[in-house]
């Protein structure tokens, strides 16, 4: 209706109505918009760049390639758990160390039988109480506290003596650790300082110095072994000191793992504090004896581990003595709660 107007209007006024605009022929080969959206679909893109030889994908968000030279991703303090396959030992818990870096809190108790002809304490029972706290600087570099606790030492036919234990620290360094072939090899010193009771035969002396190196290597199929070898050192003339050799075996069964161990002490240091007394007190005691040179106090372990949880782990086991010189530690058992970071 309005535009039959406007053109009414043109023609009265006399004004010319111009002729509608006729597009200009388009050149053969150029393409022209007809309105339509086109089909992107059917157009040929150039195919991507192969990625570069050894690529292998983007790394997610906080994750760490294991061979980037940050090192694997790990939380501060957390345990190496690259060898979650390894287990600890159990026996000789003061000396025997495990090869890995972890944050652990270890309860243990130690229940121990000595034969009647025992210098000193003669036919008697002994109960250890202790804790143990490991903590994982780095995946290679543990600082621990393996030795403190309560000792109770009870006599056949007197009254029981209770008693702390010294204490004892120290650092562990993992020199050699392959992810791939699961072989691990560290370097533990410990200082052992006079602090506990006389009356559990602690507290003479001025320490003791440990140095061992420690090696780990998993074999077969869910094989495990472990094997340190080391020197116990006096500070002091008052103290005994031995080399000592400790090993541990395993095979595991998923959360179930059955253990041997043995471990053997030979004493190339005499003490001056007792010195007509011809025993000794193992990784547990030191009471400087003074007739104990190129003594051997050999003993053999079996038990086994048991994962509760993935961070926490039940170990018990049956400590023999096997050589023939009757010592202050004779036939043990223990028990320990292992919780792990």
């Amino acid at each position: 209706m309005i535009l039959s107007h406007f053109i009414l209007s043109m023609a009265m006024t006399g004004q010319v109505i111009p002729a509608p605009v006729t597009p200009a022929p388009v050149p053969a080969g150029v393409a022209t918009f007809d309105g339509t959206a086109p089909e992107f679909a059917d157009i040929a893109l150039p195919a991507a760049p192969a990625p570069a030889e050894g690529f292998t994908g983007f790394v997610p968000a906080g994750e760490v390639p294991m061979d980037s030279p940050l090192g694997t991703a790990r939380a501060a303090f957390q345990s190496d758990h690259e060898f979650d396959g390894f287990t600890g030992p159990l026996s000789n818990p003061v000396q025997f160390k495990d090869p890995r870096s972890l944050t652990e809190a270890r309860l243990i108790f130690m229940q121990n039988w000595t034969r009647p002809s025992t210098p000193v304490i003669g036919q008697s029972s002994m109960q250890v109480y202790a804790l143990q706290l490991r903590l994982a600087l780095t995946e290679r570099l543990q600082i621990f506290a393996d030795k403190d606790g309560i000792v109770r030492l009870s006599p056949k036919g007197t009254t029981s003596t209770t008693g702390l234990a010294n204490i004892a620290a120290g650092a562990k360094y993992v020199f050699l650790r392959n992810v791939e072939t699961q072989t691990l090899g560290s370097l533990a010193v410990q200082y052992e300082a006079p602090t506990g009771y006389a009356n559990i035969f602690q507290n003479q002396g001025s320490g003791l110095l440990g140095i061992w190196g420690i090696f780990g290597q998993e074999f077969g199929d869910g094989w495990h072994g472990i094997l340190q070898i080391g020197q116990n050192l006096r500070m002091n003339k008052i103290d005994s000191g031995y080399f000592m050799t400790s090993a541990h075996i395993d095979k595991r069964f998923g959360k179930f793992t059955p253990f041997y161990e043995a471990n053997w002490f030979y004493y190339n240091q005499t003490g001056t504090f007792l010195p007509t007394l011809n025993t000794e007190g193992g990784g547990l005691l030191n009471v400087g004896a003074g007739k104990v040179m190129g003594l051997n106090y050999v003993t053999n372990a079996i038990g086994f581990k048991y994962d509760l949880t993935p961070n926490a782990e039940l170990g018990v086991g049956y400590e023999f003595q096997l050589s023939d010189r009757a010592m202050l530690l004779g036939n043990m058992v223990h028990a320990q709660l292992i919780l792990r970071y």
